[in-house]
This record gives C-alpha cells, sequence and structure tokens, in this order.
C-alpha cells in the first residue's frame, strides 16, 4: 500500500493513485477492510486515516463507505469503537448523501444477532445481554452525535425506525432489544418522543389483537400449574362477599408473575408492556415523588397516540391500559382523560361507534380504578344522567322501539351508569346522604323511558343494576325486564320491508382484568374487582323466583336474543361483563 516519506501508511495517495486509475492497492485495501481477521490495531489505524480524509469520500468511493459501514465495529475494543465513531460523525457531516445509509446502519445494530439455540429458546444467557448491552451503548453515543449535529436528521431517523422493526414473527428477545432502545433514544430525542412512543404502541397493539383475551386464559390454562389458579380464583369470587374491608388490592399478589405467558404473541406483549410501564415510571416519578411537568409533558403526547391508534382499535385487550396507569400518576391528569372522553361522546360530529368507546372507557375506567375517589364518581354520573335525561327531554314522543343503529351513544351512555352504579355502589351508600343523591339520578325515569335502555344493555348488568336500585328503592325495572324477555322488537332493516330480530348493544370493557404476568405489576395494584354484597346476593338468588310463569312458556327466544349463559350475578363472573362465567373455565 502506498506510503508517505516517513512509511505511515498513506489514504490521499491511494485516493490518488484511484483517481489516476490504478485500482490496485484501492482494491487490496478495500479487502483488507472487509477481512474480519484483521488486526483492531491495524484497523484504528486505517480508520484514523480515513478520518483525516474524509472529505474525500466523494460517490465516487462508495463501495469503500459501504464497506466501511459493514464492519463489526461496536464489538470491536473500545480505541476502535472510538475511532469509528469520529469517523461516522465526519463522514455525514461532510456528505450527507451518505446519511440514510449510516443511519440504516446503526439502528439495524438495535436488533441484534442470536444464535440458532437462542432464537428457539428465546432464553439468552446474561453474558450475551451484557455484549449487546455494550454494542447499544456504542450506537446510542453515535446516533446521539450525528442528531446533535446534523440538522433535521431525525426526519430520515424515524421512517428508518418503522421500516426496521423486527417482524412479528421475530423472538421475543429481538422486540425487546429494539423496543428498549426506542425508549432509550427519547432521552436525547425528545422532539420526536411522541413519534417513538407512537410506533411502539402501534407494535403492541399489532400483538394485542392477535392475542384474545380468551385464547390466552386457553393457553395459560393448558399448564398443569395453572390449575391451582383456576380454583384459587374461583375461591376468591365465591369469598367476596365476606371480604368486603379488604380493598386494598392485595388479594391480587398472586397474580403478578415474572413467569414467561405461554401464548407467544401475549408472551411478547407482556414484555412490551412491561418496557412501557417502566418507562412511564421512570419518567413520571423522581424518587418516588410525581414529576408534574414531565408527568403532563407525557399525558399529552399520550392522548394523541390515544386518539390516533388505541381508540380506534376494535378488541384491544391490554394495550389501553398505559392511559390507565397515566391516570394514577395524578388526579388532575385522570380526570383530564375522563373530560376529553366525555367531549367526544358529546359531539355529534364524532362517529357514531367513536362515541361509543370513548363512553366504554368512561364506564369501565370510573369501575376498574381503585385510584379514583368517589366524589370523581358521582361528578361524573351526574354529569353522564344529565345528559341522558336532556336526550330524552329533545326525543320524539313517538319513538316507540328501541334502535340501537341511531341511538347507540344513549345506549352506551347508558350502561356506563348502570355499569359504574353497581361497581362503586357500596361507597355511594356509604357516603353521607348518599341514598339521597342517588334518588337524584332520577333512574325510574331513564328505565321507564320508551327508549327502553334495559332492553338492550347487557343482561347481567341490567340484572344486577335492578336488584340494587330494587334493594334501596331507587327504580323498579323487574317488570320491565319481563315484559322485555317477552316481546321481539320489529326493527327496519332498510330494505321494503322490516324483519323481527332483538338488537343489543355491542358492549366494550376496554378495563376488564389484566391477564399478562410481568407487567400485571403495575395495574394490579391499582385494579378494582367487582364486589357486591350479601343482601344483594340473596336478593338476586331469589329473583329466579319472582318473575316465572306458573307455567312454562311454549315460546323459544330466537338464537339472536342470546348473549350466552346468563349468570345470575357478577359473583358468578370470573371477571367482568362480557366474558366466561368461572363454571365454564375448567
Amino acid at each position: 500500500m502506498p506510503r508517505e516519506n516517513s512509511g505511515k501508511f498513506s489514504l490521499k495517495a491511494l485516493f490518488d493513485q484511484y483517481r489516476q486509475g490504478s485500482h490496485k492497492d484501492y482494491d487490496e485495501f478495500v479487502n483488507t477492510l472487509s477481512d474480519p481477521q484483521t488486526k483492531s490495531e491495524d484497523l484504528r489505524v486505517y480508520l484514523r486515516g480515513i478520518k483525516d480524509n474524509v472529505t474525500e469520500l466523494s460517490k465516487d468511493f462508495e463501495d469503500l463507505v459501504a464497506v466501511l459501514l459493514k464492519l463489526d465495529w461496536p464489538s470491536r475494543d473500545a480505541t476502535v469503537a472510538r475511532e469509528y465513531q469520529s469517523f461516522l460523525l465526519g463522514l455525514v457531516c461532510a456528505h450527507t448523501y451518505y446519511l440514510r445509509a449510516s443511519l440504516r446502519m446503526l439502528v439495524k445494530y438495535f436488533t441484534p444477532a442470536i444464535v440458532k439455540t437462542e432464537s428457539v429458546s428465546e432464553e439468552v444467557s446474561v453474558e450475551v445481554r451484557q455484549k449487546h448491552e455494550t454494542v447499544f451503548l456504542n450506537v446510542h453515543m453515535v446516533l446521539k452525535a450525528i442528531l446533535d449535529s446534523v440538522p433535521m436528521s431525525w426526519t430520515v431517523l424515524l421512517p428508518l425506525l418503522h421500516d426496521l422493526f423486527p417482524f412479528l414473527g421475530k423472538p421475543a428477545y429481538l422486540q425487546e432489544c429494539y423496543i428498549r432502545n426506542l425508549l432509550q433514544m427519547t432521552s436525547y430525542l425528545p422532539n420526536a418522543r411522541q413519534k417513538i412512543l407512537e410506533l411502539v404502541t402501534d407494535r403492541m397493539l399489532k400483538l394485542d389483537v392477535r392475542a384474545p383475551r380468551q385464547n390466552i386464559q386457553e393457553s395459560e390454562g393448558d399448564e398443569e400449574d395453572m390449575e391451582e389458579d383456576i380454583v384459587f380464583d374461583i375461591d376468591l369470587e365465591q369469598d367476596l362477599t365476606k371480604d368486603l374491608d379488604k380493598n386494598d388490592g392485595s388479594i391480587y399478589d398472586k397474580k403478578c408473575s415474572d413467569k414467561p405467558m405461554t401464548h407467544r404473541e401475549a408472551n411478547i406483549l407482556d414484555i412490551c408492556m412491561d418496557l412501557m410501564l417502566t418507562y412511564f415510571s421512570n419518567v413520571c416519578y423522581t424518587n418516588g415523588e410525581c414529576n408534574w411537568e414531565a408527568t403532563k409533558k407525557l399525558y399529552r403526547e399520550m392522548l394523541l397516540v390515544f386518539e390516533r391508534l388505541i381508540l380506534p382499535t376494535h378488541a384491544s385487550c391490554h394495550v389501553q391500559f398505559i392511559m390507565f396507569y397515566l391516570c394514577n400518576t395524578k388526579l388532575p391528569i385522570c380526570e383530564g382523560f375522563i373530560d376529553y372522553l366525555w367531549k367526544k361522546v358529546q359531539d355529534p360530529n364524532t362517529e357514531r361507534v367513536f362515541r361509543q368507546a370513548a363512553v366504554g372507557y368512561i364506564g369501565s375506567l370510573l369501575s376498574r380504578a381503585m385510584f379514583i375517589p368517589i366524589s370523581t364518581v358521582t361528578a361524573c354520573l351526574d354529569l353522564m344522567c344529565e345528559w341522558v335525561h336532556l336526550y330524552l327531554d329533545n326525543t320524539s314522543e313517538e319513538i316507540v322501539n328501541a334502535d340501537v343503529h341511531h341511538h347507540g351513544p344513549f345506549y352506551s351512555v347508558c350502561q356506563a351508569i348502570f355499569y359504574v352504579f353497581v361497581f362503586r355502589s357500596k361507597e355511594i351508600f356509604e357516603m353521607k346522604k348518599g341514598h339521597k343523591w342517588a334518588e337524584s339520578l332520577n333512574f325510574q325515569r331513564i328505565v321507564t323511558s320508551r327508549l327502553n335502555p334495559l332492553r338492550v344493555c347487557l343482561s347481567v348488568i341490567v340484572k344486577t343494576f335492578s336488584s340494587i336500585t330494587r334493594i334501596h328503592q331507587l327504580a323498579f325495572c323487574d317488570t320491565i325486564i319481563e315484559r322485555n324477555k317477552r316481546c321481539i322488537l320489529p326493527v327496519t332493516s332498510g330494505g321494503l320491508g322490516s324483519s323481527t330480530v332483538l338488537t343489543t348493544l355491542d358492549s366494550y370493557f376496554p378495563f376488564d382484568p389484566y391477564l399478562l404476568n410481568r407487567s400485571g405489576r403495575f395495574i394490579i395494584p391499582l385494579y378494582r374487582e367487582y364486589q357486591g354484597c350479601i343482601e344483594e346476593e340473596q336478593d338476586l338468588s331469589n329473583d329466579e323466583d319472582d318473575f316465572l310463569p306458573e307455567e312454562p312458556s311454549p315460546t323459544v327466544e330466537p338464537q339472536s336474543l342470546s348473549l350466552g349463559k346468563t349468570p345470575t350475578d357478577f359473583l358468578h363472573f370470573g371477571v367482568s361483563p362480557g366474558f366466561k362465567p368461572i363454571q365454564d373455565i375448567t
């Protein structure tokens, strides 16, 4: 190779020879760089020489740059890594047309290469993890330097982060590494944090819809050691009425575990949720105290993510709990989220499906969140009931039939009211003047209105609400429920005639019980299970005989009426309404 008079390697002389048509030494140099057996000491000298002549690396030397970008520099010793970082920074500053290729190379290191046995078992040794952490650290150092030195380079980076996301079929460890590094980038790329969080959330949603609740329960139930847990859940639900004072979340301790999920997509989702919630915790809390400004900023960013991705996604089970966790940080955050949802419910320009989804979030959050005080619950119930009564005032008296298609938001708000009232009734009636306040909601007018919400709301909610309101003399629903059972409403299907079908409300409870093991440590302590009362349970058990006809009716309800086996009350459910009764989970 060309040498200077001093005998040192001269890259400038090499470039001059190449331009003059002599390629032998140049080709030899390129081959030396690409040889993995090249000593680190020699490689360090070459990198220093290239860095000193980086302005020479025009597009004529793209093949040399391509070889340099393929070097496995992060796994070399620290001196080589430093020289390479310095070279790469100089390269993208001098020639911005190499920026995209350089950033692409760096991002690829966020998905480390793992040997075949590790890929199959998805178990990675501590030694390998530590090695990868060193690589990640080196990559973040040079990436930060490039982002600081090259204006607007993040606009090139963000599409690459999306394009290079590991495929869903890749091992859980690779997904974990990539997401962990994306979240790490937000520390030196704060202006792009919302986009990065959106990218991570989008991936989690894709996993979430591939891990339906029923599939997770079936997969976890296949393991022998799940048998005891199922029995424990049954006993827990049967004993809830005996433990009314235990409302501190301690009953969930056994549900939190570091054990991997059996369901593959659920396991990856669990890892991702744990990373995201850990990140939220680190952002929102400093030495155990809430950092209010940081929390507000994160909430505003996540609200955009929620509106764009989470709210429109049908049948997600777990990703929405990132908002549940954020609401726990400060009550104003929680109230702000509810206010955002309520404005969406009230907005007639918002699509009906989103209005109904929004009120589903309100009802589920108020019912399930242990951190929401009863004062907030009553304020929200006041607001929703006022809206319902106003809706009834403005509804034509000529309406005869319940029509979910035209009045979907109304029925969803009614169901949310019934659902929240059932879940929080114990606290409501323990309030001073709680019964008087409940009377002011005028449930009797709602349930006897022409729109007949008891007709279309979920059966188990209607039945339990009926029991509680009867016990406390707030409303009498039994006659209406029995009449609804006996009639089938004619609903126009849009054609020339009409068809006789029952229109039922598409019920959605976003914050139903959390099934993921690792990340459950963030959610379970904040989560409320339904707790009835002994009086209510006895009342419900007597309902079966109160309104049965003396002789069996020959009329058979059409198949469309069925929502599955309707349990006597919530206490027969291992989870909230809409899921399998415990006796069916075997």
